[in-house]
């Protein structure tokens, strides 16, 4: 995959530039040719000035001599002139055939050809063509014209430059007819697009390496991201992404950074999950097995007969309905738990006074406090009441979850302090208990599903107390946290929106 992309994207360089060379050939070709036409006209336009400019000398030192021999008594003077004159034309004719470098024509206002010069075509130019007349009109007004008129009849484009031959007066006396075969100059554009080859090649290697390393630092950071997926996929957490670029694949590195972390902690979640369920059946496999082999063996020692005397079988009574109810209990502790955890086990929500809770918690553990003659003592308690919406039971469960763990983990004769702090928007609620200590390791799993607090002084309970107490406070959107200090003790706060 790594490779595919990499040519994908070196060929897309590499016809993306192919393609802009292409237009760009295109485009030069055809402004390259149009000014190289442009420029010859231009400079064919210069030379036929230079010839028409020559001519119009001539033609003023003809008319001079013309009118000189007139006037001459020795007509053998104007023998001589007029041979001197011929030669000088010959010899202008030669030298106008070497400056046009093209076909030269001149005629008079009638299309009538006066002279042909260079020799490169083999028409006859006794006769011009029809539209011929409209570029001689034009050269008569004085201005210098440029055609095509004359392609057709030379078989071939060419270019046409008209220009006027005048006399001392101004007057136009006769027109220099330039002409050039566009073939020719065409000829000329071949080096030219040579040039614009070979450096359209260049341009096209230099790019494709340029592709390819640009290509090569482009994947660069995918790679290490793909590679760094392999390892998630693995479950490999301990290597780091280090992607240092800003912009969109850097912020892609960053949520893939991000997303490690939350599966790093989802990973040790799952791991200390699985060892507390672990922790928590053998838990409940002792609590279970205990009072079932108690109460299996008093019922086979009293089916048996072994037990007569009528005190010995009261005790034995007893002690199975001791069994029981703890049997009970832990039946109880484990489907409350389910019900909670289950989303669709719904709770009755009404308006409930905290008040009232509290005051029925205390009442309800009057019993169990005297067990360890501790007391209990509210602080800071409600002028007014204060009502929230949730189950009346399932908040009181959750008070005297928390009061009866604290009685539990306290010495004898000790005072278990609740205190009640109103503010703007919520209502806290302390319950605190001198004497325990629980670790900051265990303040983090204390409300974990399935986690037990090991203690050597208090080794009865389920450890599901404090996860029911966490599952009724989520459920009525109240905060439930902890905090324990070696000397103070510990203790639960309770946050209740109001």
């Amino acid at each position: 995959m790594k490779n595919k992309l990499t040519t994908k994207l070196i060929l897309y360089f590499s016809l993306t530039l192919l393609l802009f060379s292409l237009v760009i050939g295109v485009a030069f070709s055809i402004l390259f040719s149009r000014q190289t036409v442009t420029i010859h006209t231009e400079e064919m336009t210069r030379r036929a000035t230079v010839i028409a400019d020559a001519l119009n000398e001539y033609f003023t030192e003809q008319n001079d001599s013309a009118t000189e021999d007139s006037s001459s008594m020795h007509g053998m003077m104007g023998s001589n002139s007029s041979m001197r004159m011929g030669m000088k034309y010959s010899s202008l004719l030669k030298v106008m055939d070497q400056l046009a470098m093209d076909d030269i024509w001149i005629v008079d206002e009638d299309a009538n050809t006066i002279t042909v010069g260079h020799d490169m075509h083999n028409k006859e130019y006794n006769q011009l063509p029809n539209n011929a007349q409209d570029v001689i009109k034009k050269v008569y007004t004085g201005k210098t014209t440029t055609s095509d008129a004359f392609s057709h009849f030379i078989g071939e484009p060419t270019v046409t430059v008209g220009a006027p031959i005048k006399n001392n007066n101004g007057n136009v006396i006769a027109v220099v007819l330039l002409h050039s075969a566009i073939a020719s100059v065409h000829k000329e554009e071949s080096q030219g697009y040579l040039l614009l080859f070979i450096s359209i090649m260049l341009a096209w290697i230099i790019g494709l390496i340029l592709s390819i390393l640009l290509s090569k630092k482009f994947i660069n950071p995918i790679n290490k991201m793909s590679r760094f997926t392999e390892e998630l996929v693995v479950e490999n957490y301990q290597k780091s992404l280090d992607i240092e670029t800003h912009d969109e694949i850097g912020q892609l590195g960053e949520k893939l950074t991000i997303l490690k972390d939350r599966l790093t902690e989802a990973k040790f979640q799952r791991e200390n999950r699985e060892q507390a369920q672990k922790n928590f059946l053998s838990t409940i496999s002792h609590e279970l097995r205990t009072p079932v082999t108690v109460i299996r063996g008093s019922l086979e020692s009293l089916n048996d007969g072994l037990i007569d005397q009528p005190e010995k079988i009261a005790q034995y009574h007893r002690q199975l309905l001791a069994e029981a109810i703890v049997l009970e209990r832990l039946i109880n502790d484990l489907l409350e738990l389910s019900r909670l955890e289950n989303p669709e086990f719904t709770i009755t929500m009404e308006s409930v006074s905290i008040n009232d809770i509290l005051s029925d918690s205390f009442r309800s553990l009057r019993l169990k406090t005297s067990e360890k003659k501790q007391h209990l003592h509210l602080e800071n308690a409600l002028e007014h009441p204060i009502i929230v919406n949730g189950d009346y039971g399932r908040i009181r469960q959750l008070f005297v979850i928390l009061i009866e763990n604290a009685l539990k983990f306290s010495p004898n004769q000790a005072i278990i302090t609740v205190q009640t702090i109103l503010e703007t928007d919520k209502l806290i609620i302390s319950i605190h208990n001198i004497g325990s200590y629980i670790s900051e390791k265990e303040q983090k799993e204390i409300f974990q599903r399935f986690h037990q607090v090991r203690s050597k002084e208090h080794i009865d309970g389920t450890g599901l107390g404090l996860a029911i107490a966490k599952e009724i406070a989520d459920r009525h959107h109240f905060s439930l946290t902890v905090s324990s200090d070696k000397l103070l003790g510990t203790t639960f706060y309770v946050g209740i929106p109001i």
